[in-house]
C-alpha cells in the first residue's frame, strides 16, 4: 500500500470540510424555518481563508468586530492556523512570513485592498451593522445599498490587513422567504 503524499494543510482542509458541515447541520435544527427552506437544495457549508503575517491581530480583529469565535488553532513549522466560526460560516486565518503582493488597480496604481470581497457574511441589518463598524473604527469601502435585482442589501469594509469584507443582507420585497427575518 502506498502511503499518502499529501500535506498537513490537505488533511487540516479535509478535517475543516467535514466540521463545518457537522456545525450547519448543528446549527439548524429540524424544522426551523431556515432548515425547512434550504431542505430543497443539498446542504452545504460557507468557508474562506485568509493569510496573513499580522496572525494575532487578524484573529483578533476578526472576534472583536466581527464576532467570529475560535473553533481551533494548530501550530505548523510553516506557521499557525487558527479556525474562526460565525453563524455557521467558517474562517481559516493562515500565518504567512510576508504581505501577499499589492495588486495594481485600474490606473495602474497599487490596491490597498483586495479588488474583490474574500469573505461574504450574511447579517440582519447591514445599515445598523455599518454603522456599529464605523464607530469601533473599521474602514468602510462601500455604504450599504441595493444590489443583485434587490434581493441583497450589500456593503463593503477592510479587515485589519488588506482584505475586503462584503455584508449582505437578504431583502424580500417579491413575498418570498428571507432567511435573516427581516
Amino acid at each position: 500500500m502506498k502511503a499518502c503524499s499529501s500535506s498537513p494543510f490537505s488533511l487540516w482542509r479535509s478535517i475543516l470540510a467535514s466540521f463545518a458541515f457537522l456545525i450547519v447541520a448543528a446549527v439548524l435544527p429540524m424544522g426551523s424555518p431556515s432548515a425547512l427552506a434550504q431542505s430543497s437544495s443539498p446542504p452545504h457549508s460557507s468557508s474562506t481563508s485568509i493569510r496573513t503575517p499580522d496572525f494575532d491581530e487578524s484573529v483578533r480583529w476578526y472576534q472583536d468586530k466581527l464576532g467570529f469565535r475560535m473553533v481551533g488553532s494548530t501550530n505548523f513549522v510553516q506557521g499557525r492556523t487558527a479556525v474562526l466560526e460565525r453563524s455557521g460560516f467558517l474562517l481559516e486565518v493562515t500565518e504567512v512570513d510576508h504581505v501577499l503582493q499589492e495588486t495594481s488597480g485600474p490606473h495602474g496604481r497599487a490596491a490597498g485592498v483586495t479588488e474583490t470581497p474574500v469573505i461574504s457574511l450574511l447579517v440582519p441589518d447591514v445599515d445598523r451593522e455599518i454603522a456599529r463598524l464605523r464607530k469601533a473604527g473599521v474602514e468602510v469601502l462601500q455604504d450599504p445599498r441595493d444590489e443583485l435585482d434587490g434581493r441583497y442589501r450589500i456593503a463593503q469594509i477592510r479587515d485589519n490587513g488588506r482584505h475586503r469584507v462584503e455584508l449582505r443582507e437578504p431583502i424580500d420585497e417579491s413575498g418570498g422567504f428571507n432567511p435573516m427575518g427581516r
